[in-house]
């Protein structure tokens, strides 16, 4: 008897090899194959309901295996290499290998603590470039201690069910990707080395479950470097599943594990990194209204000149909007230059006088040929200017606009004088306080509320450059910025006099095409009269 099924074909080929096998010639060969052929037909067919059928008839006679553990049996012996089927036993009794054994316990507790000393040190201003807030720490905290315990419950789980490793199951990229977002790369960076440590430390992982997690949080700390569309996290949760796959298959043949462990460990880490781009799009709006969070996506947004409030802007105070586009192109270019950010020195500047809005007629940017501080006294008409800030301040909040926005419609005079209504007041009364003619916010504090303020001076004095000519708008672009300098408007924002020159170029060079059909250009050698 055989002990496999033969088909048609391979029948049909074995009496081809025994007909030629022989001592005959040829045409007897072929004669008799010819001859033979017919007689050969299926008789044996595959059924796979009666397949099925029969495999759950054998599956149910046979008994579920039970070991019996007595007491004082030894469970496991010192010293020896502790197996899968070990671990299930240790699990089953609620066991753990160092429950035990006090002095493993205090090195895990050791360089646990090393570990989240670690992490602290990389969240550190030095080494971010900026403070956290208090609902970041608290939302990295929450992330780290559910992450923690995720990998915990995975490890018991998992082993139980024999499936590998576990950190397919935990959610590394979520947990980075937040942070990449909400915070920054270096932040991200900082908890995709972390949390897979911990839990390796904590003895949640092995080798393998430690090499995925790290893998998938490196990737998911930089995936999103440019992404400026929230559909681009859905991209990047398909990016991050191919890089899963690949991270899993390295893990499987670096652990020479059984073949048949392949499809499913590949497809649950593909559909771990494709689950994570989902669930980071769905929870990131309320974190960011949650956080106030200045992202990408937000400040995008934020920047369309078709949102309501800068509509409304357009509508009641037309020429502060046409300037404040002006002042966004301006701070724009200069924040390129220098390396600032871009993005909020422009959505900045597109708000930076939303306060106006509510007296437009009382700015000379939106007066015809009738002043109506002709009309009032120059401390009411100071009063009137400064209120705008305030006013500005209070529409930022109620929009919900992120902090550093609202920091620069608070920054965007500094504290200076409103000089022209503080010298018509000196002429008419007799003691003036200056104080009461200044702005009520104070000096820039970053570079891009600080190129806002400088933008915005520059784009309201150039407007009144008669015949300007390049070097002439050189030099008057340097000394109004020499002038916001010696006023102590930026010592606090951190520019250096390298990037007041690189802001003065980027300014002149804007208004150069701006104003192109103004400018009067310095003539070459060969158009110079003898």
């Amino acid at each position: 008897s055989y002990s496999v099924v033969v088909t048609l074909q391979s029948g049909r080929d074995r009496l081809g090899e025994v007909s030629k096998g022989g001592d005959y010639p040829t045409s007897f060969a072929n004669l008799a194959q010819g001859l033979l052929m017919p007689f050969i037909s299926e008789n044996v067919f595959f059924s796979s309901d009666d397949t099925a059928q029969r495999l759950a008839e054998s599956r149910s006679r046979v008994e579920p295996v039970v070991k019996q553990i007595e007491r004082g049996d030894r469970v496991i012996k010192k010293g020896f290499i502790v197996s899968k089927d070990d671990m299930i036993r240790l699990r089953a009794l609620g066991l753990s290998l160092t429950r035990s054994d006090p002095a493993h316990v205090t090195g895990q507790i050791l360089v646990l603590l090393l570990v989240f000393g670690f992490f602290i040190y990389l969240l550190n201003p030095r080494v971010i470039g900026r403070l956290l807030k208090p609902t970041e720490v608290y939302l990295l905290s929450g992330l780290t201690a559910a992450y923690l315990v995720g990998a915990g419950f995975a490890s018991r789980v998992i082993v139980s069910f024999d499936f590998f490793p576990s950190a397919i199951f935990l959610p590394t990229a979520l947990v980075v990707m937040l942070p990449a977002v909400l915070m920054g790369p270096r932040v991200a960076l900082a908890v995709a080395v972390s949390l897979p440590l911990a839990a390796f430390v904590s003895g949640a992982f092995d080798p393998s479950s430690f090499i995925f997690a790290l893998g998938s949080g490196m990737v998911g700390a930089y995936i999103l470097q440019g992404a400026e569309r929230r559909m681009d996290l859905v991209k990047a949760g398909f990016l991050i599943a191919l890089a899963n796959s690949f991270t899993a298959l390295g893990v499987l043949l670096l652990a020479r594990s059984s073949w048949q462990d392949f499809p499913p460990t590949i497809f649950w880490a593909a559909f771990n990194g494709l689950s994570c781009g989902m669930f980071v799009l769905g929870f990131l709006p309320p974190l960011e209204q949650a956080l106030n969070a200045t992202t990408t996506f937000r400040l995008i947004e934020l920047s369309d000149l078709n949102s309501p409030m800068l509509k409304r802007l357009l509508t009641s105070a037309p020429g502060t909007y046409s300037h404040s586009v002006t002042v966004a192109n301006l701070a724009e270019s200069a924040c390129r230059e220098i390396g600032a950010n871009v993005l909020i020195a422009r959505v900045g500047a597109y708000y930076h006088d939303i306060g106006k809005m509510d007296q437009p007629d009382y700015f000379i940017e939106n007066q015809a040929a009738y002043n109506k501080h002709e009309e009032i006294a120059p401390r009411l008409s100071a009063t009137v200017i400064r209120s705008h800030v305030k006013l500005g301040i209070e529409k930022a909040r109620r929009m919900g606009l992120p902090k550093e926005i609202v920091d620069i419609i608070a920054e965007h005079h500094g504290n200076s004088v409103i000089s022209w209504f503080y010298n018509a007041a000196l002429k008419k009364e007799d003691q003036v306080n200056a104080e009461d003619f200044a702005y009520p916010g104070s000096p820039p504090r970053t570079k891009e509320s600080a190129v806002v303020m400088l933008a915005d001076t520059v784009e309201a004095a150039v407007r009144t450059l008669k015949k300007p000519t390049m070097t002439r708008l050189e030099k008057f672009v340097q000394e109004l910025i020499m002038s916001k300098f010696e006023q102590g408007q930026l010592t606090e924002s951190d520019l250096t006099f390298r990037d007041l020159e690189t802001i003065k170029n980027a300014f002149v060079r804007v208004l150069a095409g701006h104003y192109h059909s103004r400018i009067e250009y310095p003539k070459s050698p060969k158009e110079l009269p003898l």
